[in-house]
């Protein structure tokens, strides 16, 4: 196992660097301390060719400017909370309003847009370290949030999240990479086959906040068998993972033979087929039209504001944790 470190720029007068994690298998993982963002995921096609299967830019300066949290961690919560508010005990809070009326991945200050610290560095793993303060977004309570990435020699990525406030606040957080397993960001993911351990999902309103409702997937059109382009293609819907499955969600590319499998912990994952990033200029081309999946695990969206939602409140002093796996492999 190798890990590199370079520095490749600064971000409000802090130094920014790259590490890389790389395996004996030749898989790397590189991540960047701002935003702890997940920068490049090299991998083999069935030909032994590398490429990057998520979404990334040429430099720090497009990351500064991103508008679609590419690759980012997400917290203290992700997703929106409607009207930008939500109570708790008696007491209302007000947030950071950055989507229209509502409150979207944290606010104007996010995890995505800090510099973390490097809290230790092991073989296989780096674990960056960022402070949230009371206040901060709207939100009650410091809180000290951690995420150790771990490469293994089997070609697994581990994301662990670790948090314990100082007071009851809300913690939901996820990792916003998106997948394109041909390596090519000019080329639809609409080819892809998706594969989801899900049966249900929550209803959206026009603002894609839920309703509350949960409905069956062929309510909704969805279903999880052939390519992307076999199902609704425009995309932008938690699913729910149910507990007597392992929570698995699988993505193939027939094309290239690159497969990711993720596991996770978590009881919800936002599927995002990238339908608003047209245009954009990433590394190596021009967005395409569904240039890249975001898998986000995560606990339900807007959760402090339905009571009949799993909670994602976490109490002062205790210890929110969470886990995803990323399996990567290849098929003849």
């Amino acid at each position: 196992m190798r890990m590199m470190k370079k520095e490749v720029g600064e971000h409000k007068g802090e130094a920014v660097f790259e590490y890389t994690l790389e395996n004996a298998a030749g898989l790397k993982v590189s991540i960047l301390t701002y935003g702890g963002i997940i920068s490049s995921i090299m991998m083999p096609d069935r030909k032994g060719d590398l490429a990057n299967v998520v979404l990334s830019y040429d430099s720090l300066e497009g990351y500064q400017g991103d508008e679609y949290c590419i690759g980012a961690m997400i917290g203290r919560v992700a997703g929106r909370l409607s009207a930008a508010r939500y109570s708790y005990e008696g007491n209302e809070f007000l947030l950071d309003r950055n989507e229209g009326e509502n409150h979207l991945h944290g606010g104007w200050n996010g995890l995505n847009q800090k510099v973390w610290s490097v809290k230790e560095v092991t073989e296989g793993s780096l674990t960056l370290e960022v402070p949230c303060e009371d206040g901060e977004g709207g939100y009650p309570g410091s809180v000290m949030i951690e995420v150790t990435y771990t490469l293994s020699d089997k070609d697994e990525l581990t994301l662990s999240y670790l948090a314990i406030p100082d007071q009851d606040t809300p913690i939901n957080l996820t990792n916003h990479s998106y997948f394109n397993l041909s390596g090519d960001p000019s080329l639809d993911v609409t080819d892809h086959e998706l594969q989801l351990k899900s049966r249900r999902y929550l209803e959206l309103d026009d603002e894609q906040l839920p309703t509350g409702t949960i409905l069956p997937l062929s309510q909704g059109g969805f279903q999880f068998e052939g390519p992307i382009s076999e199902n609704r293609t425009d995309i932008d819907h938690p699913f729910l993972l149910e507990e007597h499955f392992s929570r698995e969600i699988s993505l193939h590319h027939p094309g290239s033979g690159r497969k990711v499998v993720i596991e996770t912990d978590q009881p919800a994952v936002i599927v995002y087929t990238g339908g608003g990033l047209e245009g954009a200029q990433l590394a190596g081309g021009k967005a395409s039209s569904h240039p890249g999946i975001a898998l986000e695990t995560q606990g339900y969206p807007d959760a402090p504001n339905h009571s009949d939602f799993q909670s994602v409140m976490v109490r002062a002093g205790e210890e929110y944790r969470a886990k995803t796996k990323y399996q990567f492999m290849v098929e003849d």
